[in-house]
């Protein structure tokens, strides 16, 4: 089954931000592997990582879905503007939305499973020892794995996550 690829309109069916060819071609000019073939699963690749990407980080974007539940995905976005106040256009999948997906999808299809898996009583790891070895996570540290280079991608999108109203001034 074909990939659907989101091309700025909310489509219903779309599935990812980002083609295998187009992440393919950024995996190499970033030193990264994304093999293209077979083409099955890399695009479920690209699919398991869409969803990681929407699902971890949608309410921190900005604005609101283009067409509401009616989309498949989080982007396209009206009123969205990013960290700097500039607008991002309302048939826009924002480039940084691209990297993480092609960031994401190369560990996916590395380790598939690795965005969201299976954690023995949520995680929440006191420590672990393993001969002379032993690891102890302080007590604020997440019980999910923090993928540093997806945050730093979507970075200059997100909003604050303190729980309050986020909002734009605008003047009139």
């Amino acid at each position: 089954m074909a990939l659907t690829v989101e091309a700025g309109t909310g489509a219903a069916d779309s599935e990812s931000y980002v083609s295998v060819a187009d992440c393919a071609a950024w995996a190499v000019k970033h030193g990264k592997t994304f093999p293209s073939s077979p083409a099955a699963t890399a695009e479920a690749a690209l699919r398991r990582a869409t969803a990681f990407i929407d699902a971890a980080y949608r309410g921190r974007f900005p604005g609101r879905r283009l067409n509401g539940r009616d989309q498949a995905l989080e982007w396209p976005r009206i009123e969205a503007a990013d960290r700097d106040g500039e607008d991002i256009a309302s048939d826009e999948v924002p480039d940084e939305i691209v990297t993480a997906t092609c960031e994401a999808a190369v560990r996916e299809l590395a380790t598939p499973g690795s965005l969201a898996p299976d954690m023995k009583r949520g995680g929440a790891v006191k420590s672990v020892k393993a001969g002379s070895v032993s690891v102890e996570f302080m007590g604020n540290a997440p019980a999910e794995t923090t993928f540093k280079a997806i945050d730093q991608a979507l970075a200059p999108l997100l909003t604050a996550t303190s729980g309050g109203l986020v909002g734009r001034a605008v003047r009139g």
